[in-house]
């Protein structure tokens, strides 16, 4: 009669330290989208395969820096996407001329084309993902997911310019040439 009670005990203390586990877990997500991003020629995502495939040119991408601010045991990192999308993380800084320097993994086989996944540990310092599509005609709009126990930042490293922004550079354009329109002509004469 004490078995079940024990055996009910212990699934108990599993499911609550379970929990608790997750309770630790940082969790972000970014957003954005890779129409008229930055391009760069498309590696395979499988380092064996790059003698054997040549680059996709001109696919747009969006990169982020991630810093592992301590040793991440387990951060995952899940992409769902708008258009056919892959994932790729570099140690360090990514040169879009040099795409296979500071490569560390890629994915680009989710459940679907419009999904990539990928975990494992990250040492302590900088890294960065960039979500891309397979070729220059797929892009849009991608949402990804980061989880770990443990500290990290994410920064986007090519950020798409607010609204705003485009209005006020319009604006000051404006300003400028009206400016130059009611300036009066400088004469080149000189008296003699």
């Amino acid at each position: 009669m004490k078995s079940p009670i024990l055996r009910r005990m212990l699934l108990g203390a599993a499911l609550l330290a379970g929990f608790a586990q997750q309770a630790g877990a940082t969790i972000t997500t970014f957003t954005g989208d890779t129409t008229g991003g930055p391009t760069w020629d498309r590696i395979n995502e499988d380092p064996g395969n790059w003698p054997f495939y040549p680059a996709v040119p001109n696919a747009t991408y969006r990169a982020f820096d991630v810093q592992a601010l301590e040793y991440l045991d387990d951060i995952n990192f899940a992409t769902t996407c708008a258009f056919d999308c892959s994932m790729y993380i570099y140690t360090g800084a990514f040169d879009p001329a040099s795409p296979t320097a500071n490569f560390l993994f890629a994915d680009g086989y989710g459940v679907t084309n419009n999904t990539a996944f990928f975990h494992g540990p990250l040492e302590v310092g900088h890294y960065t993902i960039l979500v891309t599509g397979a070729d220059a005609a797929s892009y849009g709009y991608f949402s990804t997911t980061v989880s770990a126990i443990g500290a990290y930042d994410i920064t986007p490293l090519n950020p798409v310019p607010e609204p705003s922004a485009w209005l006020m550079l319009g604006a000051g354009l404006v300003g400028l040439g009206v400016a130059a329109w009611r300036r009066p002509a400088v004469s080149i004469h000189t008296a003699t």
